[in-house]
């Protein structure tokens, strides 16, 4: 058996081991049958840094905290579920608050959670709790994009300090920006992300590049399409309003103390 790397008594947080992941799948099924898919092929790939909640023996929850790369010590909260009848039970926030302090063992230096606003239509908003339970926590909405998932449904996204803030980053990148890759976001219906690279000045996309995206995106069926870039890198701010992209929000310190990531979208349809 897996030894607890967290533990009060009956409750422990252990390491996912393989012979948990049916279990998992099945809780978080009782929310949200995707999601549970979409977890599938994430477990297939890694376990690590997935955690599973244990109370009395008996596998009630599952949560990951995994560094976010190409940031200095920022950590994602992943799939993090409790089982329905231990809802409002505290046991979630317990949890919680033990992948805080893991990640901060870990020295963490800011964590983010993505979350839905989902209305199902008769159990209304399922993730309410998830929600309530990460702002008990200390966690801030720092980001919402409206529309993400599905016409009606959006993404949140929440980001918590780990450490205190340290030495601000003011370095300003100057090479252009170039487009390499187009293609729909999992778990979203026709919403679209646009990959990038740095290039030196001159060699970089420009507004006609964008608008051939747009076409083939609008070909495709797409609803939106979504970019986010370090708020180092100048050239972004200057090439994507005049490319129809607008601001969409930011999250703060996101690759490291001083430098955020800032949000654009542009919607096609609407």
């Amino acid at each position: 058996m897996t030894m607890p790397i967290k533990s009060n008594g009956a409750l422990e947080l252990r390491p996912m081991s393989e012979g948990d992941i049916p279990r998992v799948l099945s809780i978080i099924s009782e929310y949200d049958e995707d999601d549970a898919y979409d977890a599938q092929e994430t477990y297939e790939e890694s376990i690590d840094d997935q955690f599973c909640l244990f109370d009395r023996n008996q596998l009630i929850g599952v949560i990951g905290a995994k560094p976010i790369g190409n940031t200095l010590d920022a950590y994602g909260l992943s799939w993090t579920y409790l089982q329905r009848a231990d809802r409002r039970s505290g046991k979630g926030a317990q949890m919680l608050n033990w992948i805080i302090d893991i990640m901060r063992e870990r020295g963490g230096r800011k964590a983010f959670v993505h979350a839905s606003d989902y209305l199902d239509p008769e159990e209304g908003d399922v993730y309410f709790d998830a929600r309530e339970a990460y702002m008990r926590m200390g966690f801030v909405q720092e980001l919402k994009h409206h529309d993400y998932y599905a016409p009606g449904e959006s993404m949140l996204v929440y980001g918590m300090r780990l450490q205190p803030r340290g030495e601000l980053n003011s370095n300003r990148i100057l090479d252009d920006i170039k487009i390499t890759d187009v293609d729909e976001i999992p778990e979203t219906n026709n919403a679209f992300w646009i990959a990038w690279e740095l290039v030196p000045n001159g060699e970089g996309s420009t507004t006609a590049d964008f608008d051939r995206v747009f076409r083939e995106v609008k070909s495709w069926g797409g609803r939106s399409i979504f970019m986010a870039f370090p708020s180092e890198v100048v050239k972004a701010s200057e090439l994507l309003p005049t490319s129809k992209f607008r601001i969409a929000g930011r999250l703060m310190d996101y690759y490291e103390d001083g430098i955020d990531e800032i949000h654009y979208r542009y919607d096609l349809l609407g």
